[in-house]
């Protein structure tokens, strides 16, 4: 997905939420916003937002001398996912939607949703677009299955979501993260909680979704094998839907209005679509 005018003003905030975030001077601050301007000046239409967002996060890193900027959101995520009282899913239906709410969890996300709030609110609701019957049919005859992470917090829910899944196929399933820190999203540091379920595939990617172009040689390979392929969240969204040559489920949480008018549905809601 191409960025937008409103993916220009997003990226900003995003620059000056990460300045608020690491409590810089205004001196700081400004150079930060100085630089991203400038990356999105020098950049034209033809890139996705996450491929922009690499390189403002990454202009952020060398300017703060900070290559994980947004640590302290991470970590308070993760403390407030694993606070969350999951007893009440049973299936793999339940599990795939408690992984889709968990993707509110996002700092990157143009708007913020409040994670007990929208499981309160949105568990009983359904999906905007629903594939589940799509996806429960493959996973009868699948061997393995690659999901592709996104955000830290919402990775708690994900594992949920692997160990359901388990208890019903025998299948290999992979958990691709990114290759370095990169806003939110999960790397192999914090994948460490899921290496009991899943085997944890570093795919080198730098971007903020996985970038096929990115892609070291061992992910592309299970990539491009698997059975499955399951990718969390928007930016793997922007980064993949009719780009990628093979079928892909895209499980997210609309949290942006550039996203719902591509895919015609409104903010907050529930996605699980095959592509």
């Amino acid at each position: 997905m191409n960025i937008k005018p409103d993916c220009i003003a997003c990226l900003l905030n995003q620059a000056l939420k990460v300045s608020k975030l690491l409590d810089l001077d205004d001196t700081a601050s400004k150079k930060v916003l100085n630089k991203a301007a400038q990356i999105l000046i020098d950049r034209d239409m033809s890139h996705t937002p996450p491929q922009i967002a690499k390189d403002i996060y990454h202009a952020i890193s060398e300017i703060t001398q900070n290559d994980d900027p947004v640590l302290v959101s991470k970590l308070y995520a993760t403390k407030e996912a694993l606070k969350v009282d999951t007893s009440f899913v049973k299936t793999i239906s339940d599990a795939i939607k408690l992984s889709a709410i968990g993707n509110v969890i996002d700092f990157g996300a143009q708007k913020q949703f409040d994670l007990k709030e929208m499981i309160q609110n949105h568990f009983s609701r359904p999906f905007a677009i629903d594939d589940f019957s799509l996806f429960e049919q493959e996973l009868k005859k699948a061997k393995e299955m690659v999901i592709i992470g996104d955000n830290v917090g919402e990775h708690i829910f994900d594992k949920l979501l692997i160990k359901t899944i388990k208890k019903h196929y025998n299948i290999k399933i992979y958990y691709f993260v990114r290759g370095k820190p990169i806003i939110n999203d999960i790397t192999k540091n914090e994948a460490v909680l899921l290496a009991d379920c899943a085997n944890i595939i570093d795919t080198g990617v730098q971007t903020p979704g996985y970038d096929l172009k990115e892609s070291n040689a061992k992910a592309k390979e299970i990539f491009d094998r698997a059975d499955i392929v399951l990718a969390k969240g928007m930016g793997n969204f922007e980064s993949l839907y009719q780009i990628a040559k093979r079928t892909i489920y895209f499980l997210f949480i609309v949290k942006c209005d550039v996203v719902g008018q591509m895919i015609g549905q409104d903010v907050k809601s529930m996605i699980f679509k095959r592509e």
